[in-house]
């Protein structure tokens, strides 16, 4: 069952001021109540009239460029030290990133306009990018998560550039340790909820997949206790179990069911045609079918689960073949490039974990007649104790699937590289396996033994860097 949002109301005239950031903060007034243009916590942003909020990170300290924000004209600055002399509005606190937190939650809750909250393992920044596509086939303006800015910080930052015009916002949800998915649960409180998939994920943290995916569920639990919509994934067996515990308690509350697979008798099937990159979804008692702006399996599943989604707004087919002709894959995430010599790249180096590396593989191979078929994969990290079972077992769909090169990079992969080495017996073809201490001598090799009309897959997580193989092979995609 879906229901139709069709209109929201606008928010109240809100301005920042001094007076208003204090009394949120529960700290004393004092002075006269100035008012503040935006909140920024990039020194090298700000204008005059704004409020600088100086948060530590791993590698640097917001705190050492207050001068230079004061400079450029902040007249406040949110810090965790006891004065900064300035002349400038200072506003002290135990922890900044708790601060910012607490006023883009005061913030948010001057918008009664639909926020859709993505979570999951697998899928979530692709699956942000293509809803927030859709529901611009029918609104005029919609917020999204830029990136992956879904963490303690990127998301109060995204809250914050909520603004009247908005219709809707889509705000992307990332949890890398026990607890994190209700703190920022509390602080989005959002309209409606999709979970993509789950699978290993911060395992540093989380430990299990079987934990990660309680954590994800969470959200699900949040959802049900507030009576917010649910987009609901079948084909995940966690998921799955999840819905089966709560089927009765569900009741009335809109939970439309989704998969790929028919056996899991979703409200709405997906099959996805690879040779046309066509999705025909069947919802009965209507059948549709849309084009895909990305190939490969697992996107048509995001295009399904962003459909599914669509619905809860009373969105036709032809404005969501509207909104889905205006999609733009994010950064580094299966962008597809051709090669001078009539070969592909497939870059997809912003991340990478079993499952979404499993999918990329496959996608590699799915398009067939190519000379050759190169894996260029960096270590997957933040896998926890598991690490080098992970990386070993990815042997199995680099086989499966054909892949004649593996090109390896990082200690990890060591031991994918080992597995590859070893004879390959009843398990698939033999790859021409080689691994590499420096990405620089990968890309050498890499250079040299490309032939005309290879197909290479560029993978791994955003610690590794792969975008240099990228970028060596086509230097015009290079940053300048």
């Amino acid at each position: 069952m879906f229901f139709a949002l069709l209109g929201y109301d606008p928010p109240m005239q809100w301005t920042w001021t001094t007076h208003r950031i204090a009394t949120i903060l529960g700290l004393p007034l004092s002075g006269a109540d100035l008012p503040i243009l935006s909140i920024t916590t990039d020194s090298r942003s700000v204008r005059p009239g704004d409020l600088f909020v100086a948060i530590k990170g791993d590698s640097f300290d917001g705190h050492d460029f207050i001068p230079r924000a004061i400079q450029s004209g902040a007249i406040a600055v949110l810090t965790e030290q006891e004065s900064v002399n300035s002349g400038a509005e200072t506003f002290k606190v135990a922890s900044t990133l708790g601060a910012i937190r607490k006023l883009a939650h005061a913030y948010r809750r001057q918008f009664s306009i639909p926020l859709i909250g993505i979570v999951g393992a697998v899928g979530k920044t692709t699956t942000k990018e293509l809803i927030a596509s859709i529901l611009r086939g029918r609104m005029r303006s919609v917020l999204k998560t830029e990136g992956s800015q879904n963490g303690f910080l990127g998301i109060p930052l995204t809250l914050l550039q909520l603004r009247p015009e908005h219709e809707a916002g889509i705000i992307e949800i990332g949890i890398d340790e026990i607890g994190a998915m209700d703190q920022h649960l509390e602080l989005v409180e959002p309209t409606h909820l999709l979970l993509t998939r789950t699978g290993p994920e911060h395992l540093h943290q989380l430990k299990t997949v079987e934990i990660a995916a309680e954590e994800e569920l969470r959200a699900f639990d949040y959802g049900l206790r507030h009576s917010i919509p649910l987009a609901i994934n079948l084909s995940d067996p966690f998921v799955k179990s999840w819905f089966e515990r709560h089927r009765s308690a569900l009741g009335r509350l809109p939970h439309p069911t989704y998969s790929m697979k028919e056996s899991d008798g979703a409200e709405h099937t997906g099959r996805y045609a690879p040779e046309t990159g066509t999705l025909s979804i069947r919802s009965a008692p209507r059948a549709s079918s849309f084009s895909c702006p990305l190939p490969g399996e697992h996107h048509a599943h995001n295009l399904l689960a962003a459909i599914t989604l669509s619905r809860f707004f009373g969105l036709t087919d032809e404005e969501i073949t509207a909104g889905i002709g205006q999609f733009s894959t994010a950064y580094g995430r299966t962008e597809i490039h051709s090669l001078p010599n009539a070969g592909e790249v497939i870059g997809d180096h912003y991340n990478s974990n079993p499952t979404s590396l499993a999918a990329a593989l496959a996608l590699l191979a799915q398009k067939k007649g190519a000379s050759q078929y190169h894996a260029v994969l960096g270590d997957m990290l933040e896998l926890g104790e598991e690490e080098n079972r992970f990386h070993r077992e990815a042997s199995a769909p680099i086989r499966e699937h054909g892949i004649t090169h593996a090109w390896l990079f990082g200690p990890r992969m060591k031991r994918l590289h080992e597995e590859l080495l070893k004879s390959p017996g009843l398990s698939g073809p033999l790859v021409q396996a080689s691994h590499f201490e420096r990405i620089e001598d990968l890309i050498e090799a890499l250079k040299n033994s490309i032939q005309p009309g290879a197909r290479i897959l560029i993978k791994g997580s955003r610690g590794m860097k792969m975008e240099r193989v990228l970028h060596a092979l086509l230097p015009e995609r290079a940053p300048k």
